[in-house]
């Protein structure tokens, strides 16, 4: 088994992990840190997509099915970007209050080691399912080469049936 494979459930734990560390910092008459934990809601999301992606890679390994992990990679990222998307853009919307809006200029936001690991964790999820992605589009050399020979020449079998009629 390709051992880059293995960067796929190393990825899925990373991004686990980071869940519970500091995502963001914040500043502004005061300092506050906030984790995927700490926003909570809609953010487990991505805490289930990296233990799905590590526990499916066990799962369909043990089942000798390893080729159906680009798509959970796929769909647990698909749905992971959407949150990450949808987190980014109602921070960038800012708050309103009083007669103010207040931004992430406004309070000094800054990025942490969480969000930096989970940006990491999906890198590595794909990085381990590249190698079936590009076996699964190139057809092998074995395969090109019975289809040649198929097509050029009649196989024994049809030959004795024409022949016996």
């Amino acid at each position: 088994m390709n051992k880059r494979l293995f960067l796929t459930p190393a990825g899925g734990a990373l991004i686990a992990i980071c869940f519970f560390l500091p995502w963001i910092k914040m500043s502004c008459m005061g300092t506050a840190t906030y984790s995927g934990v700490d926003c909570g809601g809609v953010y487990w999301t991505l805490f289930g997509a990296g233990i799905a992606v590590f526990g499916a890679f066990f799962l369909f390994r043990h089942l000798k099915r390893i080729d159906l992990m680009p798509t959970i990679v796929s769909v647990s990222s698909i749905v992971s970007a959407a949150v990450i998307i949808y987190g980014v853009l109602s921070i960038a919307g800012g708050k309103r209050v009083l007669l103010f809006r207040v931004g992430p200029d406004d309070v000094n936001l800054r990025l942490q080691i969480g969000a930096y690991g989970t940006l990491i964790g999906y890198l590595l999820t794909w990085a381990g399912i590249a190698p079936m992605i590009r076996r699964r589009r190139r057809p092998s050399k074995s395969t090109q080469a019975m289809e040649g020979d198929s097509l050029s020449e009649p196989s024994a079998e049809s030959q004795l049936k024409h022949t016996s009629t």
